[in-house]
């Protein structure tokens, strides 16, 4: 997650960008700013008139039995004004306009009158359309540079649209009222066929109905001998159950348990009743005497049993006639149930079909009684609609009339400013970013170390004076010691002790810093030779003032010796080999033996020796030096060459063996990119001139020699 601190370095890196492309920004600002200006002074001038109406939504059409929620539903719609811009707006209304006012002519040329297309396509330029926030009223506002034409569009187009809504509101309600008046009718002849219906039924069923066009009266069909034919069934099923259940029990008994149950099946027969004392005081006789000791055949005992047996056939005999009288009030029973089931069935499906007839003559009075509710209704709905129809309603006001401006209202020049300022700082700004985006040259030191895969040796800002001509006592001094510095404690690793400065391309300030460096090493006592090594576009002998006319060309080439090409210089300990005259056989020179015995030679005679190359894309004669030097220092202009480039130049290095040691990033402008102010703040330590201000660190270059952006 971010830190505060990243964000603000973000923020930073935005108006690093800004900054550096302030000329741009600032460019394209000044020519839309200008731009703005100069179109709203050539734009016409132009009144505006507008004339303000009042629309009444209220253009539903007219309907007997109409739902009050889309009524509502319709007068909230949000879609009724801009409906209505829509309208004012269409052919229907500007066309009639353009007649009444006969604007084809009046807009034509010579006397020719225009098409009608291209004068409605005119009107509607000039027509603007403005709903009043929450309310029903619509401001129709006109443009033209004649304010009294202006005020006349603005009320004619009010009126039309005005005519026009109230001749469509009148020929909706006319349509509306009769349509009401068709279905009021349809209404009545329905509620005469109802009452037809109802009639016919009632008659049919034979009801008698006190009050047919209420529903109070029920009219409820009852039939008395339903009733009665059911409590007769009912009756003689329970009889036939208790005949049946009585046969069924004598069936069910024995012979000889007839006699001990005849007491208990009480069949209330005064035969049975006086004989059956009798049976059981002569059972109990016999079985006293047989108790008593007498055999059976015994005379008493034989008199009893002979008493027994006749009582018991007496008994019986008058059982069986119970039994059969029994079973024939049964058989009886039974036939009387049927006939009175099928009566009771009759008078029941009797019953049935007059409560279907009377249902259905019900169902035919309630209808006949709603549909006339429901024309009582429509004709009440009718003739309340008659009366409000009649009454006189408009569906649109014109509220303000249109007059003619006294003041032109468009351009807006204020408005046309702002705008424009707006719009170049927008547009500046992103033309900056798209460029920036566009821009693939070093811009910071990380790009160097991303890109490259090399460390920044040192950060040289712009206009930093030559080292020779002012000494080390100055502020533009302190970027090269910290150049020398770290170069000091890299190449004491390689056990370096003479290295070439190379660029990719011309004028990227390496013969500067080849200068300087060596001046700062010389400063700090130690011995230095600083070889021209660019024989084709020299440019030491410049910057040291010494003669140029023998140098390490004419060495190489024999005409001289080392000695004499080794030349002091106005700096203690820091001597110069100048390129010398001319040759055209440039390569085959440095890569001559002399030239590598001229290395070994002053490597071994002084501290360290640099090598002023050409640039190294494009030429050989870099890449020969950086083969026999012991390593290399890369110096990149600040914010000038493709990041692609410098990739090749440190692979042009490497490609031949050679070591690269650093890079030195020049030329910055620290005014535009103030993130470097840190590695370049060293001024400030430094004593003020005679004149009371402190010495510049970054003063321009002048006659004198004073450059880190120079073409060498």
């Amino acid at each position: 997650m971010e830190t505060p601190q990243d964000s603000k370095l973000h923020f930073l890196d935005y108006w690093r960008v800004i900054r550096v492309r302030m000329g741009l920004v600032i460019l394209v600002f000044l020519l839309v700013v200008i731009a703005a200006e100069v179109t709203t002074y050539l734009m016409p001038r132009k009144y505006k008139s507008f004339a303000t109406i009042e629309v009444e939504p209220d253009m539903t059409p007219v309907r007997i039995f109409e739902n009050e929620t889309p009524r509502q539903q319709m007068l909230n719609d949000p879609k009724f004004t801009q409906t209505q811009f829509q309208i004012i707006m269409r052919k229907g209304v500007l066309y009639p306009v353009i007649e009444r006012l006969d604007l084809r002519k009046k807009w034509g040329s010579n006397g020719e009158p225009i098409p009608k297309e291209v004068a409605n396509s005119r009107l509607l330029r000039m027509l603007s359309l403005q709903e009043v926030r929450n309310t029903n009223l619509i401001q129709i506002d006109v443009y033209s540079t004649d304010p009294q034409e202006a005020a006349t569009l603005a009320n004619t187009i009010a009126d039309v649209y005005m005519e026009q809504r109230i001749s469509e509101q009148q020929e909706l309600v006319a349509r509306g009222l009769d349509q009401m008046r068709d279905d009021v009718k349809k209404q009545e002849e329905a509620v005469s066929q109802a009452y037809v219906e109802a009639s016919r039924l009632r008659t049919a069923a034979n009801i008698v109905d006190p009050n047919p066009d209420s529903l109070d009266s029920s009219g409820r069909v009852e039939d008395s001998s339903v009733l009665s034919n059911q409590e007769k069934v009912n009756d003689i099923r329970s009889q036939g159950a208790t005949l049946k259940s009585r046969v069924a029990e004598l069936d069910r008994l024995k012979s000889e348990d007839l006699m001990r149950a005849a007491g208990q099946l009480n069949l209330n027969d005064p035969i049975i009743e006086q004989k059956l004392p009798l049976y059981q005081s002569a059972e109990a006789d016999k079985a006293r005497m047989l108790n008593s000791g007498l055999g059976v055949n015994h005379p008493e005992v034989k008199a009893v049993q002979a008493q027994i047996d006749t009582i018991e056939g007496q008994l019986r005999k008058q059982i069986d006639s119970i039994r059969t009288g029994l079973a024939t009030q049964l058989a009886i029973a039974e036939d009387s149930l049927k006939a009175m089931e099928s009566n009771l069935n009759a008078s029941q499906t009797e019953q049935q079909e007059k409560k279907t007839a009377s249902a259905q003559y019900l169902n035919a009075k309630y209808k006949y009684i709603q549909e006339r509710k429901l024309l009582e209704t429509a004709k009440t709905r009718l003739n309340t609609e008659s009366m409000e129809r009649t009454m006189p309603r408009q569906a649109a006001f014109v509220r303000d009339p249109a007059e003619p401006a006294l003041f032109p209202s468009k351009p807006n020049v204020v408005l046309n400013l702002v705008l424009g300022v707006v719009a170049g700082l927008v547009l500046g700004i992103s033309l900056a970013f798209f460029v920036e985006y566009l821009d693939t040259s070093v811009k910071t030191m990380d790009d160097v170390e991303k890109y490259l895969d090399l460390p920044v040796l040192a950060v040289i800002p712009q206009r930093i004076k030559l080292l020779p001509s002012t000494g080390d006592d100055c502020a533009d001094a302190e970027a090269y010691r910290i150049l020398k510095t770290n170069v000091d404690f890299n190449r004491k690793k390689l056990g370096a002790s003479s290295l070439s400065v190379v660029s990719g391309c011309a004028q990227e300030g390496k013969s500067t810093t080849a200068c300087n460096l060596a001046t700062t090493w010389a400063m700090d006592g130690q011995r230095i030779l600083l070889v021209d090594a660019d024989m084709r576009q020299p440019s030491q002998h410049r910057l040291f003032g010494v003669d140029n006319r023998v140098g390490l060309g004419n060495f190489l080439k024999g005409e001289v010796t080392l000695e004499e090409v080794i030349q002091p210089t106005s700096v203690d300990n820091l001597s110069l080999t100048p390129a010398g005259s001319a040759a055209t056989d440039v390569v085959r020179l440095l890569n001559s033996e002399t030239m590598q015995q001229l290395v070994e030679v002053t490597r071994k005679r002084f501290d360290v020796v640099i090598f002023d190359s050409p640039p190294i894309l494009g030429l050989s004669d870099a890449s020969i030096i950086a083969s026999l030097v012991d390593c290399s220092i890369i110096v990149v202009q600040h914010r000038r060459c493709p990041r692609s480039m410098l990739l090749r130049v440190k692979k042009a290095v490497h490609n031949i063996g050679g070591i690269s040691l650093g890079v030195v990033l020049n030329n910055v402008n620290i005014r535009h990119d103030q993130s470097y102010e840190y590695y370049t703040s060293y001024s400030k330590y430094y004593p003020k001139s005679k004149s009371g201000k402190k010495q510049p660190a970054k003063v321009g270059v002048k006659a004198g020699g004073e450059n880190n952006g120079d073409e060498y």
